[in-house]
């Protein structure tokens, strides 16, 4: 059941539009007047930075030490989103975990199709690991997360990163990540969200992926035949979503793969509800226990 709060908010559901280049703008332009809407957290030090071509802001909470660092990537479908539309989400986490967060802002489909949003994030997360120090962060503590296709394109970057050789991130931050492109788990017949249907995804798939296969493991991370040597993770799914069992197999995979992963299912809320208003009880709590897991993930290292 939806948290009564954000069932008041948000109101009946309605299905998105078709998704078309004519109507992709116009969703874009809606995204950005909601966002403009949202209470953001006052942060010490917000910084905008060229990360070797990817635009990324800082949010780095008062500290007298070097900070821990997360690097974060939006949710959107692959089509949406972008420092501004999720710079109230990015506060409250920077808020809520006291620890910086970078933003990044990758590059959308259709105009730039797979892997441009993945090789974004993981130009951004080199750059981040380079320029730590100049940052104000501790360069021996950098964690890599996302929500929605930011969570996707975090499980794909700790992937290829494992087969690339590089090093991992300390951890990686799941949120209601979406992890195999072929929508077809059980969640998406249980669970009823117009606003998220099967079509709109398969839409937002083939925008994003193009000629790609869906099978690819950088797009779908819950078919790659291994899932070893992976960072330890975090990954929140939420109840009321039809890609709850997308981030669900994918905690399972990882298990069964040895790596260390703390899974736990939100109740009652929605997909996307970082991007509601924190005024709402239940996504303040949402992000207090999110913001306490990183702190406590860094601080355990």
């Amino acid at each position: 059941m939806l948290d009564p709060d954000i069932a008041a908010f948000t109101g009946v559901p309605q299905e998105m539009p078709p998704l078309s280049p004519d109507v992709i703008p116009m969703m874009r332009a809606g995204m950005t007047m909601m966002a403009a809407a949202m209470p953001g957290t006052e942060i010490e030090r917000v910084e905008n930075y060229d990360a070797d071509g990817v635009p990324v802001r800082l949010y780095r909470p008062a500290s007298d030490t070097p900070l821990p660092l997360l690097v974060f990537l939006h949710g959107g479908g692959w089509m949406f989103g972008d420092l501004e539309t999720h710079d109230a989400m990015t506060r409250h986490l920077a808020a809520a975990s006291g620890c910086a967060v970078l933003g990044v802002g990758y590059r959308l489909a259709p105009e730039h199709k797979f892997p441009a949003g993945l090789d974004d994030a993981m130009t951004a997360l080199d750059w981040a690991r380079r320029s730590a120090a100049d940052l104000g962060c501790d360069p021996d503590r950098i964690a890599l997360g996302g929500e929605s296709a930011g969570g996707n394109l975090t499980a794909a970057a700790t992937l290829r990163l494992r087969d690339e050789g590089k090093p991992q991130p300390l951890f990686q931050l799941l949120i209601h990540p979406a992890t195999d492109m072929s929508f077809s788990l059980p969640s998406f017949t249980e669970i009823a969200a117009p606003g998220l249907s099967k079509t709109y995804l398969d839409a937002c798939r083939e925008y994003y992926l193009g000629d790609v296969s869906e099978s690819d493991p950088l797009a779908s991370p819950l078919l790659a035949a291994s899932h070893a040597g992976l960072a330890p993770a975090i990954v929140l799914t939420a109840s009321e979503d039809p890609l709850r069992d997308d981030g669900e197999y994918y905690a399972a995979a990882l298990v069964r793969a040895g790596v260390e992963t703390l899974a736990r299912r939100l109740q009652g809320l929605p997909h996307g509800f970082q991007f509601l208003p924190i005024t709402i009880p239940a996504v303040a709590a949402a992000n207090d226990l999110i913001g306490g897991l990183v702190r406590r993930y860094f601080a355990a290292t």
